[in-house]
């Protein structure tokens, strides 16, 4: 065998050289993807979950891993840590359920079919800010659910069955702030319900109030209320009503407050309170007699106390929510975690033989029909006063955007969270121009097309929460000139 020359030996020396340093220049230019965008690792994980630091914030992601018990996590954390627990099979809470994770900052329970919390079960979560428990079968807050929780700021508990709240629920949470309670059952609010906490932020949208009285109730949310939503409440317009219209007279311009429509009396179905008159609301006594009977107390004559009345002039104003931040032009807020619903029955139609002796009276009449073009595996319901339709697409495993079919005509708002959409093309959108509402939270997003929204200029709000986009680019909301709401948390 012939040894290699050393013009050979010397080429092929060259050769490794090049190719090692190849090697060391890619491993520089070439992400390891251990912990993506994350600081590394000090503290154990916990098996079968995920874990990563943020912002010297400790995340242990343990959605959809089947646990049925918190006992389940064995693992305790020194740091602090956010806990996500979302789409388990955790139907009860028990006491002392919490006690090795006493650093949590942060606990996300949506999505378990919770039925019960024990009371105690919060026991030893004194630093934790911010309790998640949407979407689960809860139907009642007592006085002792809440124990421990000290530190709370921030409370979501929509799209539950919540049928009854004691008085003294909320007692020891004195640095709760935003609580979201949308689309329950809930049918009034006890007396001093919110005497013991400041709250910024109240949504209780989607229930079944009909009044909320000033004294004990109305007198507690005062000057520190940024936000709060009342909308799709069967709301009740006679005399008892002045008090929340009192109130809503009272409160700082800066507030922001949804609507309030009229379910009954029938002659005020679907007005908005504060665009009725007193007089209207209640005709047989004067204000001062009204306010003097629901104990509404009477406006000082001196002004160095009152809050200021809204000025006609004022358009538009910068709001910071709970959780993002936004640039509204009216008072309307869009819904952060809303869902679609059916729309609410008109009020009972009068009868066509109201008395023996008296003449028919015409029943309640709506628009005509009109067909309804729904996407396949979606649903569709309209909206009577501007013929819109709201299209709930949630949770129906799409892929991609482009497999709703048929389009539907005049689509206002289109609900596409929880499906497994990783890619948004600007061709998605076609046919879809009179949108207002985008939702496409807690899908699997990590690309979106510059100009993808380019077809839906009247858009309003768009959610992108619970995706994995990693950057924006300049034209990614090209051509949304009407866009108010823009929602990125857990992006």
């Amino acid at each position: 065998m012939m040894k290699p020359s050393s013009a050979e030996t010397l080429h092929r020396g060259r050769m490794w050289w090049i190719i090692l340093l190849s090697t060391i220049a890619l491993a520089w230019t070439t992400p390891i993807p251990l912990i993506e965008d994350s600081e590394e690792l000090d503290e154990p994980c916990f098996d079968p979950c995920y874990c990563e630091v943020k912002e010297s914030l400790f995340h242990i992601h343990c959605d959809n891993k089947g646990f049925i018990n918190i006992s389940q996590i064995t693992e305790s954390w020194s740091r602090p840590f956010k806990l996500y627990l979302q789409r388990n099979s955790m139907r009860k809470l028990y006491t002392n359920s919490f006690l090795h994770l006493n650093n949590a900052v942060s606990i996300n329970l949506g999505n378990n079919a919770l039925q019960d919390i024990q009371t105690g079960a919060f026991n030893g979560l004194r630093v934790l800010k911010r309790l998640y428990l949407h979407e689960n079968k809860l139907d009642i807050f007592r006085n002792d659910t809440f124990l421990g929780l000290e530190s709370l700021e921030y409370l979501q508990a929509d799209y539950n069955v919540i049928k009854r709240i004691e008085s003294g629920a909320f007692r020891n949470l004195s640095k709760l702030r935003v609580l979201i309670l949308n689309d329950n059952l809930i049918p009034m609010l006890p007396t001093n319900l919110f005497k013991s906490v400041s709250l910024t932020h109240l949504d209780l949208r989607g229930n079944r109030l009909k009044v909320l009285s000033y004294r004990g109730m109305l007198d507690h949310i005062g000057r520190s209320l940024m936000e709060i939503q009342l909308e799709e409440n069967p709301w009740n317009c006679t005399c008892e009503i002045v008090q929340l219209k009192s109130w809503l007279e009272r409160i700082p311009y800066t507030a922001l407050v949804g609507d309030i429509t009229c379910e009954t009396p029938f002659h005020f179905h679907g007005k908005d309170l504060r665009e009725i008159k007193r007089s209207k609301l209640c005709p047989m006594l004067s204000d001062s007699e009204v306010e003097a009977s629901l104990g509404i107390p009477q406006l000082s004559s001196s002004k160095e106390n009152a809050w200021p009345t809204k000025p006609s002039s004022m358009l538009s104003s910068f709001h910071f929510t709970a959780s993002s931040v936004e640039y509204k032009t009216s008072n309307k807020q869009p819904k952060p975690t809303k869902q679609p619903r059916a729309p609410r029955p008109p009020p009972t139609p009068r009868g066509l033989y109201p008395g023996p002796n008296q003449p028919p009276v015409a029943a309640y009449q709506t628009r005509p029909p009109i067909p309804i073009i729904c996407p396949t595996g979606c649903s569709c319901s309209l909206h009577i006063n501007d013929l819109g339709l709201t299209v709930n697409c949630k949770e129906r495993g799409f892929h991609n955007i482009s497999e709703l079919l048929p389009r539907p005509l005049n689509a206002k708002k289109l609900y596409l969270s929880g499906n497994l959409i990783q890619k948004i093309y600007r061709s998605d959108f076609w046919n879809f121009s009179s949108l207002d509402l985008l939702h496409l939270g807690n899908n699997r997003i990590s690309y979106v097309q510059d100009g993808a929204f380019i077809n839906l200029p009247n858009l309003k709000s768009l959610y992108l929460n619970g995706n994995d986009i990693e950057r924006l680019t300049p034209g990614m909301f090209r051509g949304l000139q009407s866009l108010h709401y823009l929602y990125f948390e857990s992006t």
